[in-house]
């Protein structure tokens, strides 16, 4: 279908006048039926060495090729097989308790797994991995590598990253290793600024080391064509020595064929050496195709060499200074070109990147241009150790930076904008790109004026002047919904997983004043840590006793001081009142009749609304407080709707006129139950489900309520 699609483009591409813009198309026709035919090759090469790799893990030895990632299950690291005779048979996912060293071949006890067929799993294919293994005893046969590994160990010996969070961002920067910086919150940092980039080895990464060693062979080497042959080595060993990852790689070839064209005379450009660079790695490897680093790198470099100096010139026209408008040219191009593929994975865009990149971006190149001179010295001699003072003060000053940003109002806000909003940006490039608009100052400060002005009113409202309203979110299996009334806003339940932060995007919601767990079941706390890491939470509520049962999963985070909430308790958002009915004392374990059930009412002159949600409280405890809460409007059907949630006693008692579950689409537990479904429908309520509605809207009006049903996706 690729090469199809590239065959279809290279035919459109002969129809067009524009011959700059018919080589763009031609040169991605290429790629494409490049990418696809290989591809196909590809594909069926994996199949086959996943194929071979059966049984124990015991019969072969594991080669690390990639840094570790450590999370709560282990270290986690690519791994290459052999076989008898040292064959390279495939590659997998190897997951270990401890950390090993790139190069370090490994005896393992385990058993060897083929991938299913779960979006980690088809990541993990992507990347060239057909199998996933998970040791029990693990015993080094031998370390590896060769000789730039063996430097490179010396050089993580002499910084040092695990003794504290700036020599980590320093051993990211100069070594291309994260797996101490994984650990750290300056991560965390740098990803909600968009400084991420900075860290991981990039073209500007290896501009700044051919510049120090063209400043060295200035004088030493006279022919030029001898110089371009040591950068170009150097380059290539540089993006090896810092783990190999595509977009370095990627970044080395360029310099290389850049490098060539100098000394050929000629004059070197960029788009062709891109085009020619990606054409090559994706023919030799389809799956980088996948790879979203390698995605980043080409993307952000193509809209650098194609609108970079066309966005400097319009910033110059707003009166900035050339060095700053250049700066901030290359930061927003990059933005530009990369925020479609981003939003759909982190589900976030970073607004205050732009600023972040203008002021961190200088102290980041200050940390690898000392890092790169000063970390061998210190390898070299233990008297050089002082050295390291100035990239770890440069680090810490960066991180210092980092931080604030971080904690800007806003610096970060979560997004789901669908396909369309996905492909906007890419549109307008191609827009541009065609008709190349020659804007005038006069015409640009009222546009970007207007702009600011839509994306001000547009914060303010949400923030200030949301409609009341109660809305059971669609995050697939668990429940979260949403209480909020002009400024004020409350969760109640953050469903299993990150869905509930593009539930929430998708519903403009860019802080919290609290957030209720009703009980400790995993699909309503699961996505807690994501919620913290989206949007500002002031407060986080529980059941009585439940803030001692709190999982091991939370340590760090707000919940380790969640408030607990009594019987009768009332908790107020905006206008709304939400009272607390059940349990009326603490429970000693974390079953479904312990939950939280909040009694929700809004009253005013205009209109008024009275929901329940009963978290995972069914019939049995319903029974004990639906006559302490009467006649409602909305019931938020418990557990899911399951065949125990509710029954025609407690439909009497509570007389609503809607009852809604909240169920993920194909579950396995048949929720939302027929026989819940048919009570509810017998009773003459009407029944709501996310899995089949989407997010379910109920406002309050005079007389009833309005409800508003928006599919997900």
């Amino acid at each position: 279908m690729v090469a199809v699609a590239g065959i279809a483009l290279w035919l459109f591409s002969r129809t067009r006048r524009d011959a700059r813009f018919r080589r763009l198309l031609a040169w991605v026709a290429l790629a494409l039926v490049l990418s696809g035919g290989s591809g196909f090759v590809w594909a069926r090469g994996m199949d086959a060495a996943a194929s071979q790799l059966v049984g124990t893990a015991s019969a072969y030895r594991f080669e690390i090729t990639s840094d570790a990632s450590v999370n709560s299950q282990g270290a986690s690291m690519s791994a290459a097989v052999r076989g008898e005779g040292r064959q390279v048979l495939g590659c997998v996912r190897l997951t270990l308790p401890d950390v090993y060293d790139r190069g370090d071949v490994l005896a393992v006890v385990g058993r060897i797994e083929r991938l299913e067929a779960g979006e980690w799993e088809r990541s993990r294919f992507m990347k060239g991995e057909v199998a996933a293994v998970t040791g029990r005893a693990v015993r080094r046969v031998e370390c590896g590598g060769g000789p730039l590994l063996a430097m490179r160990r010396a050089l993580l010996d002499a910084i040092d990253p695990g003794s504290g969070e700036s020599r980590a961002l320093v051993a990211g920067v100069v070594c291309g290793t994260t797996t101490e910086l994984g650990r750290t919150d300056t991560q965390e940092a740098f990803s909600r600024t968009g400084l991420s980039h900075l860290v991981a080895v990039s073209g500007g990464h290896l501009v700044l080391v051919i510049a120090l060693v063209r400043t060295l062979l200035q004088r030493m080497v006279r022919s030029q064509a001898a110089r371009s042959l040591a950068l170009g080595a150097i380059s290539v060993a540089y993006a090896v020595f810092t783990g190999g990852a595509p977009s370095a790689i990627r970044s080395a070839i360029m310099v290389c064929l850049g490098l060539a064209a100098t000394t050929a005379t000629r004059r070197a450009h960029g788009i062709s050496s891109l085009s020619l660079t990606v054409i090559a790695l994706l023919a030799a490897d389809p799956g980088l195709a996948h790879d979203l680093g390698f995605q980043l790198s080409a993307a952000s470099v193509l809209f650098l060499a194609v609108f970079g100096r066309y966005l400097a010139v319009l910033l110059e026209r707003l009166h900035l200074p050339r060095s700053i408008a250049g700066a901030l040219a290359a930061t927003l191009a990059a933005q530009w070109a990369t925020l479609p593929l981003t939003m759909p994975v982190f589900g976030s865009v970073p607004l205050v990147s732009p600023l972040a990149n203008l002021v961190v971006g200088p102290l980041m190149s200050g940390v690898l241009a000392t890092g790169l001179v000063c970390t061998p010295l210190a390898a070299l001699a233990p008297a050089f150790e002082p050295l390291m003072a100035l990239p770890v003060a440069l680090a810490d000053l960066s991180m210092f930076l980092a931080s604030i940003l971080a904690g800007l109002p806003l610096a970060c806000v979560s997004v789901e904008p669908g396909i369309i909003g996905l492909a906007l940006p890419y549109a307008l490039a191609v827009a541009i790109y065609a008709l190349w608009p020659d804007v005038s100052g006069r015409v640009l400060v009222p546009s970007i004026f207007s702009l600011m002005l839509c994306g001000i009113a547009h914060l303010v409202f949400w923030l200030h002047c949301a409609p009341p309203s109660v809305t059971v979110l669609d995050v697939g299996q668990g429940d979260a919904i949403l209480v909020r009334d002009r400024g004020c806003a409350m969760l109640v339940d953050t469903g299993v997983d990150d869905a509930v932060v593009g539930a929430l995007a998708r519903n403009n919601v860019f802080r919290l004043d609290a957030v209720v767990v009703t009980h400790w079941d995993k699909d309503h706390w699961g996505g807690l840590p994501s919620v913290l890491q989206a949007v500002d939470v002031d407060a986080v509520y529980v059941g009585p006793g439940a803030s001692e049962r709190a999982p091991a999963e939370l340590a760090g985070t707000i919940a380790d001081a969640c408030v607990e909430l009594d019987c009768q308790d009332i908790l107020y958002v905006g206008d709304f009142a939400c009272r607390v009915v059940w349990p009326r004392d603490a429970q000693q374990e974390d079953e479904n009749a312990g939950s939280l059930v909040l009694d929700v009412r809004y009253e005013s002159e205009e209109s008024s609304l009275s929901v329940l949600l009963t978290g995972d409280a069914e019939a049995a405890q319903a029974h004990e407080f639906a006559a302490d809460v009467g006649d409602i409007d909305v019931l938020k059907l418990g557990h899911h709707g399951s065949a125990e949630s509710v029954d025609t006693e407690v439909l009497s008692a509570l007389e609503p006129e809607l009852a809604v579950a909240s169920a993920g689409r194909d579950n396995p537990y048949g929720h939302p139950a027929d026989a819940c479904v048919d009570a509810v429908l017998q009773h003459g309520a009407s029944f709501a489900c996310t899995s089949d509605r989407g997010d379910i809207r109920i406002e309050p009006a005079r007389g009833g309520c309005i409800v508003t049903m928006e599919r997900a996706g």
